[in-house]
């Protein structure tokens, strides 16, 4: 087993770079050069994230490149979802279904409509007819 190298001057930065750019992750990393990955960590940071930045601006190009010069629809897709937010859901309307929907959950009178007709009938009782009560409020 070789010796695992101790000395910064040891590992080439561009390297680093080269290899985050490729996708490698810091324990790949670290095994190639044979050092532990905090080495890669510290001394290496800048270059690592360099690299990384490297390969999504390589994806960014080719997801583009696929989707407009290429016309791949499946590519189109993916950025329009992503880059611009769109979405093939539909959203749900409830204005108006508010009764269907209380139906469903087992509400099957309208909370509403049984208080309207108590206070009717509470008022036909007394004399007054309900009608007659909302003209003359308004």
């Amino acid at each position: 087993m070789t010796t695992p190298h101790n000395k910064r001057t040891d590992i080439d930065s561009d390297q680093v770079r080269m290899l985050a750019g490729f996708g490698c992750t810091i324990i790949d990393i670290a095994k190639y050069f044979q050092v532990s990955e905090s080495v890669i960590r510290k001394r290496f940071r800048g270059e690592y994230e360099a690299g990384l930045e490297d390969v999504k601006l390589k994806l960014r190009q080719n997801i583009l490149k696929m989707s407009l010069v290429e016309k791949n629809t499946a590519c189109t897709i993916f950025l329009c979802k992503n880059f611009l937010g769109m979405s093939d859901k539909t959203a749900v309307d409830l204005t108006g279904n508010l009764e269907a929907l209380l139906k469903e959950c087992g509400f099957e009178d309208n909370p509403l409509d049984k208080a309207n007709n108590e206070q009717a009938e509470a008022l036909e009782s007394l004399g007054v007819s309900p009608d007659t009560t909302t003209e003359a409020s308004a």
